[in-house]
Parts: C-alpha cells; structure tokens; sequence
C-alpha cells in the first residue's frame, strides 16, 4: 500500500506535538480542528509503520523531500520569527506571519542547496 509522505510527516508532527504538550486528544482535536478518529486512525497508521517487521512500505514521496521538524519553545508566543536549522547546520529565519506554502517551498530550496 502506498502512503502520501507528506501527509505522514503532518501526523507525525501533529502527534508529537499532542504527547509533548500532554493535553487529552480530546481539546487537542479540538485546538487543531480534527477528528478524534483522525487522530487515532494516524496514531495507529504511523505506530504500525514506525515497528512493522515487513519491509518499509511504499511511500509516495514525488510531492516532497520534507522531513518531520521539532519545535522547540512552542510556547514562545512573543518571538517574532520562526527559525529551521537542518541537519547540516543551513539556517533560515522567517517572519511569525509567513504563508505556509511558502515555508514548504523555501525549505525545499534549503534541502535541494544542501544536496548540492
């Protein structure tokens, strides 16, 4: 079965974020407007994925070359900037208020330059 990477990576990010701030799936689906059986469904989807003894599934990656991020300070409301550092160390600083197409397609740019 094949799966949309980017999708995965969305709910993978969504969960941790969700087990980081330790709030019931419940106000969580509710702050980020989705279904407690979505959640559950992609729980269950990426626990499978993540400990299957299988060979890696097929994962439909043409869309993007992404990878989930951590957030770190979350809570830093007050910060006017949003900062990514790959794993090679290539920095960007963004404003708070920036569109979030535009966020993918610059750090897809990131990860094409470091490639290089």
């Amino acid at each position: 079965m094949k799966y949309n990477e980017e999708k995965i990576n969305e709910w993978r990010l969504l969960l941790n974020e969700q087990s980081q701030k330790q709030i019931p799936v419940k106000n969580f689906c509710r702050e980020k407007n989705i279904t407690a059986s979505q959640f559950y469904y992609y729980q269950k989807l990426i626990y499978k994925l993540n400990n299957s003894n299988e060979p890696s599934p097929k994962i439909n990656s043409k869309k993007t070359n992404i990878k989930p991020i951590q957030i770190i300070n979350a809570s830093a409301k007050e910060t006017s900037a949003i900062r990514f550092i790959l794993p090679n160390n290539l920095q960007c600083v963004l404003p708070r208020d920036i569109e979030p197409h535009e966020v993918k397609t610059i750090l897809e740019l990131m990860m094409h330059a470091s490639r290089q």
